[in-house]
């Protein structure tokens, strides 16, 4: 973005020949047309930074995809002739230039944030929750607090800050799942079907699972509840 912000000190510089065209009336309405266009367009780069930022942030995570970063110049070469011609930028050659640069930052955030849904979910699926169970209860508090904030964030709008508030909780998380050790067979299979959202009736679990859910402290973590009929 060095060349685009670039190009925006040079229509900068284009301030100070309006200002000196400015023998009358005419003159200080340029001046005050091309100051309120550049502050204008300089704001839409700066946004456009800030979401370049966000999105390199979020590719640098492990196992996270790819954002297209492309386009990042593209209605900025007429303005930039104009700027160095030595004239005035007229008004189209802002308009065109301020459209382009929003309609690339736009698609920037919106593919940032389907990445950040796409990522988190997949951060999120990947953890042993399963182990929770086998921890001591001070852990067991802690990694359900980590969960509960992890699950929070997920569902945040994507920015540096909540990235990094994250990828160090999903850290800290899994590494404390690791010190414990693997959980009865079958418990992972059977927290994955309560946590799919269908709803599912007492029938459809057997003893032997509520059993299971009793013998890691997990029975309080269900609710039942009578079916309206």
């Amino acid at each position: 973005m060095s060349a685009p912000l670039s190009v925006l000190q040079k229509a900068e510089r284009l301030q100070a020949e309006a200002r000196r065209l400015n023998e009358g009336e005419k003159g200080e309405e340029e001046a005050r047309r091309i100051s309120e266009r550049i502050s204008v367009l300089h704001n839409q780069l700066m946004s456009l930074q800030r979401r370049l930022r966000i999105a390199r942030s979020l590719m640098a995570q492990p196992a996270a995809g790819d954002i297209d970063l492309s386009g990042l110049d593209t209605g900025l070469a007429a303005f930039t002739r104009h700027c160095e011609g030595g004239g005035l930028p007229p008004n189209p050659a802002f308009t065109r230039a301020s459209t382009a640069v929003q309609k690339v930052a736009d698609r920037i955030a919106q593919d940032s944030q389907e990445a950040w849904r796409q990522w988190t979910q997949a951060q999120l699926e990947a953890l042993q929750m399963a182990r929770q169970a086998m921890l001591s209860l001070q852990d067991q508090a802690r990694a359900k607090a980590l969960h509960q904030d992890l699950i929070k964030t997920a569902r945040a709008d994507v920015d540096a800050a909540v990235i990094t508030l994250f990828a160090n909780a999903h850290a800290e998380l899994a590494e404390l799942l690791e010190t414990a050790p693997p959980p009865p067979e079958g418990l992972q299979t059977l927290l994955d079907r309560l946590a799919s959202g269908t709803a599912l009736l007492l029938s459809d679990i057997t003893d032997e699972e509520i059993a299971l859910l009793r013998r890691v402290d997990l029975d309080a973590d269900l609710e039942v509840r009578r079916r309206r009929t």
